[in-house]
């Protein structure tokens, strides 16, 4: 069983009094540099799971990083690559990706931590399962409904596991390499006892180490179940402009590129109709927010009805063509809280942040500014992208009289420290007598 990674600088939330931080639902103003100790202080006074929305993508990723050294469980649900009507499939990665933290986000634990996009959260869902294929070393499973629930999970069988999605049969062997996972994995047989799992390199076909499961997400995010099959048959003389592509779905063919039909197979549910309702929504900087998922709705239908002539005669007006990206605003939970960074109204609350009065790049500045802010009895961590960067950053420092100890990990009695993560976006916090820097303010 994998053992949860304690964050770095998850002991730093500790800080946050109850007067602190609201209680959804409720408005926030939060500063960008400040965003992920204060989204970790929320999820702390939370239960269920906690959504946090970004208006982009880049945001997402950055956020989701930064939240990793305050946070023990945090998940990324990233959005597709491909745009709407484009008949490619994302990356199986990314599918298998947002099946894991739908699948997370449905047992609805206290403490789990989700960072997603606009555009991922208003993207219609898929009603296929995001149930994993599970195994587990010396256990009963029979043999064939392995290789039965590797093929329904979307997964190609192959001759040879050469990358992600695939799986083979050798035997009492089946080699399969789950689409979310960086390796992939042998689970050898003795009748249908599993009698080993092993990590193997696809390069060499040998076994590497052993493990004591397999996890398999669907490596596909729609697939044609009993249900799509259905609405397809439906849908060939309800919409036989398309007949050729709903014969195919309906009887059960997987093919490149069908993610695109998948607005007209499923019913108008996103991902936040996902968010159990014990869980809260988190909405970063709502008015961007919200503009983005305007910009998407409407790009949408621009792209609609600039395909539509190219559809034949028979397909209806676009502007009854099943959306892929549905509302914002409707979808939002009544456990919400909107946290702008600028404050908009007399009576908002807002955290105060600070700044290292110092020039990134200048040690003597930087050393200097961290000085003072010990002096008026504020903790100091520097949290920089890697061991070298931090051993290297540590030296300069105590070259101009300042020494900060290089750690892994912040301890209750720990001050001061130079970490070996990384931050994004580092923040001064008077109310907490904390500052958490990264590169971009000192180096």
């Amino acid at each position: 069983m994998t053992t949860l990674v304690r964050a770095p600088l998850s002991t730093l939330l500790d800080r946050w009094r109850p007067d602190h931080l609201p209680r959804s639902p409720a408005r926030l103003v939060v500063p960008a540099a400040a965003r992920a100790i204060t989204i970790g202080g929320i999820a702390r006074r939370t239960t269920g799971p906690l959504l946090v929305v970004v208006p982009s993508e880049r945001d997402a990723e950055a956020l989701a990083a930064d939240l990793r050294l305050f946070v023990d469980d945090v998940l990324l649900f990233p959005s597709w690559e491909t745009l709407p009507f484009e008949h490619v499939s994302p990356n199986m990665a990314t599918m298998a990706r947002r099946a894991e933290v739908r699948h997370r986000m449905a047992e609805a634990p206290d403490g789990l931590l989700v960072v997603t996009s606009v555009r991922a959260a208003i993207q219609r869902a898929s009603a296929s399962s995001t149930r994993p294929v599970v195994v587990r070393t010396g256990t009963e499973y029979p043999f064939e409904d392995l290789v039965r629930r590797l093929d329904e999970a979307g997964y190609s069988r192959t001759d040879r596991v050469e990358s992600r999605g695939e799986f083979a049969v050798r035997g009492g062997i089946v080699d399969a390499f789950p689409a979310q996972a960086d390796d992939a994995f042998r689970v050898e047989y003795w009748g249908d006892h599993v009698d080993d799992i092993r990590v193997f390199s696809i390069g060499s076909q040998r076994s590497v180490r052993p493990v004591d499961r397999l996890v398999a997400y669907p490596a596909r995010e729609f697939r044609p179940d009993p249900q799509v099959r259905a609405a397809a048959r439906a849908l060939v003389s309800a919409e036989p402009w398309a007949s050729s592509i709903w014969d195919r779905i309906a009887q059960g063919v997987r093919f490149a590129g069908m993610e695109s039909w998948l607005p007209w197979l499923t019913e108008p549910r996103n991902f936040l109709d996902d968010l159990p309702d014990a869980g809260t929504l988190v909405l970063l900087d709502p008015v961007r927010a919200r503009s983005r998922a305007n910009d998407l709705t409407g790009e949408e239908q621009d792209l609609a009805e600039a395909l539509a002539e190219t559809w034949g005669d028979r397909y209806p007006d676009h502007r009854r063509s099943p959306a892929l990206f549905l509302d914002l605003v409707s979808s939002l939970p009544s456990r919400l809280m909107e946290c702008p960074p600028l404050p908009t109204r007399p009576e908002d609350r807002r955290i105060e942040v600070g700044a290292l009065d110092a020039t990134p790049g200048d040690p003597e500045a930087v050393a200097a500014g961290l000085s003072r802010l010990m002096a008026r009895g504020m903790d100091v961590v520097l949290a920089m992208d890697g061991a070298p960067a931090a051993a290297r950053v540590a030296r300069i420092l105590s070259d101009h009289g300042l020494d900060l100890p290089v750690v892994e990990r912040f301890g209750k009695g720990a001050r001061t420290g130079v970490l070996a993560d990384g931050l994004h976006t580092g923040v001064v916090l008077p109310a907490l007598r904390i500052a958490v820097l990264g590169e971009r303010e000192i180096v």
